[in-house]
């Protein structure tokens, strides 16, 4: 998980518990591992395809002298939050979350997804926050939640989504606009909602709480 689940509050309501078997956790620990992202808020370090790490590696001299620097984009009042203001961009990121909720073990769906960008480190690159409600299989309450990725086209034109980047200086980057006060906003009210959501939903909260042990348990944390 790219971020800190969210705090579950509230008691559990006795005699409401579902069956959630340590067999049915146990079969879904990938999808959980991989997907269970209630707020996301800084990129983790993954590599993608090791076909294109290889030929990315091999390009990397050229590609890195060709990079032209966004001038100002470490600045809020230059690089503003934006709602969906690039469409490519925005249909390249929805796209991503649709593919992400037919791959996932237990999630259902990602809906109503709002696609927030600023300006990469780089000319025609975006950092984009995509703001969703993640329906659980079998929980009739969505869980709001906050995505990030990192958009840029690759060599065909073609708009690529990653949640993941090797670049260190990009990563700083993202870890820097993230603190700009309208992310943060975005940020807090997602947190809101989320806490609202879990409070209003016994039964989301004891999904919940089931599946962030069998990640734990998992990871060994």
């Amino acid at each position: 998980m790219a971020g800190p689940i969210g705090a579950y509050g509230g008691s559990l309501m006795e005699g409401r518990r579902k069956d959630y078997s340590v067999s049915y956790l146990k079969h879904r620990r990938c999808g959980i591992i991989g997907i269970l992202v209630v707020l996301v808020l800084i990129i983790g370090v993954a590599g993608s395809d090791l076909t294109e790490a290889k030929v990315q590696k091999a390009q990397k001299t050229n590609s890195d002298s060709m990079k032209v620097e966004n001038r100002g984009c470490e600045t809020m009042e230059l690089n503003p939050l934006r709602l969906e203001e690039y469409p490519e961009v925005t249909s390249a990121v929805k796209e991503y979350y649709k593919r992400l909720g037919e791959k996932a073990s237990f999630v259902e769906s990602y809906d109503d997804v709002s696609v927030y960008t600023k300006q990469g480190k780089y000319k025609g690159t975006y950092v984009a926050f995509a703001r969703y409600d993640m329906k659980i299989k079998d929980i009739y309450t969505k869980v709001p939640g906050l995505g990030t990725v990192y958009v840029e086209a690759d060599q065909e034109g073609a708009w690529k989504v990653s949640p993941d980047v090797d670049d260190e200086g990009v990563k700083a980057y993202i870890q820097e606009i993230a603190q700009h006060e309208d992310v943060q906003a975005l940020m807090n009210e997602t947190q809101e909602a989320y806490h609202e959501a879990v409070q209003s939903d016994a039964l989301l909260q004891e999904a919940l709480m089931d599946l962030k042990d069998a990640y734990e348990d998992s990871t060994g944390s």
